[in-house]
């Protein structure tokens, strides 16, 4: 709920009804026991509904299927928040279920489903996930970032920062989170910076109110996407420059974005307004050079290409394809595949609320 993906995801389903749409039987194929080389998208579901999906699309056969359930007879639990590939395993963040949920990256087996838990026995409610030298971290909504071990996946530490944070990246052998205070009766305006050897937060840098999506490049920057107070406080794109004491932080002007990813030197980012009747309006796909500090194109990707709200943003690390996720947050969501030049290539049907995408290989 990059966003933020969860208020939005909140507001819109007190008006939508909790349904989960599958693919069309003629789009199902019989899963096989080693997968091909294609994608995963992971299916947020709706709020305390249990409906949360995996969908595998295979790049060769071009037919989606609800992998997970196929692969374990069973749901994936109760709302998809973030997705990671670490090594020949997936780490799937589930916030309501408050699990981390371990499969196999070419089988979706799963491996383990470790209960995110606070001292108090009470779910911690895991959002985000990045990875570095050999653990993931783990942004946790009730105020702290959990350290989870690859090889024997106990949970080796915790460590408090900001209220509700979100995000997470890592940048110049250190670790970023943005803190939102989403659910604070002040939101934060903070991002923490944790040393991953003592793994202790060091400091914060300060930023506009509620910070949610936060992503690294390659030369040491962060961009980090504020909500605002959704009234006099605009939501707000700004860069970090953390390879600098103290880190300098720019609003960049001239820039709307809602969400964001990072490939190589260019971000890829989409924004949109509401109507009067909450119908999605001036939907932009801005391509952004982070290695030059520059815009390249606001409109690489026309407004009207994607019909209904734009939910994630991927891109294909080897073909530099553009995915772009679609809900209407009662339907079955829709994966639009574009290519560099912003071209359609395919669409296919996904699950509810389609948030994260990753790539898979046999490689």
């Amino acid at each position: 709920m990059k966003i933020t993906k969860l208020l939005s995801f909140l507001f819109f389903s007190a008006f939508c009804n909790a349904l989960f749409t599958s693919c069309d039987k003629k789009e199902e194929i019989t899963p096989t026991s080693v997968i091909n080389t294609g994608l995963y998208v992971l299916n947020q579901g709706n709020y305390k509904s249990n409906n949360a999906s995996l969908t595998y699309f295979d790049f060769t056969t071009r037919l989606p299927y609800d992998i997970f359930n196929a692969k374990n007879n069973r749901d994936l639990g109760d709302t998809g928040q973030d997705m990671l590939q670490y090594g020949s395993k997936i780490y799937i963040a589930m916030y309501q279920s408050s699990i981390i949920e371990i499969i196999n990256a070419k089988t979706a087996a799963s491996i383990k489903t470790i209960p995110m838990l606070n001292e108090l026995n009470m779910p911690s409610l895991p959002r985000s996930l990045t990875c570095y030298n050999g653990k993931v971290y783990v942004t946790l909504y009730d105020g702290h970032v959990a350290r989870l071990d690859t090889v024997t996946f106990n949970i080796e530490k915790i460590v408090k920062v900001g209220s509700n944070p979100e995000g997470i990246a890592v940048a110049n052998n250190l670790i970023y989170v943005s803190n939102s205070g989403g659910m604070a009766a002040v939101p934060d305006s903070t991002i923490s910076v944790i040393d991953p050897v003592s793994f202790t937060e060091i400091r914060k840098i300060k930023v506009v109110i509620n910070p949610i999506v936060l992503k690294s490049d390659s030369y040491g920057d962060l961009y980090v996407i504020s909500m605002g107070n959704y009234s006099t406080i605009p939501y707000t794109l700004q860069r970090i420059e953390a390879t600098v004491t103290p880190e300098k932080v720019t609003k960049l002007t001239g820039i709307r974005a809602y969400n964001l990813t990072i490939d190589g030197d260019f971000a890829y980012m989409y924004d949109y307004d509401y109507d009067t009747n909450y119908n999605v309006v001036n939907k932009t796909f801005t391509l952004y050079d982070v290695k030059n500090k520059m815009i390249i194109n606001t409109a690489f990707i026309a407004s009207s290409a994607v019909a209904k709200t734009p939910y994630s943003i991927d891109v294909n690390p080897v073909t530099k394809d553009i995915f772009i996720g679609e809900t209407d947050y009662t339907n079955t969501g829709k994966m639009y595949c574009f290519s560099q030049a912003g071209i359609l290539k395919y669409t296919f049907n996904t699950g509810l609320n389609p948030v994260k995408t990753i790539f898979i290989s046999n490689n």
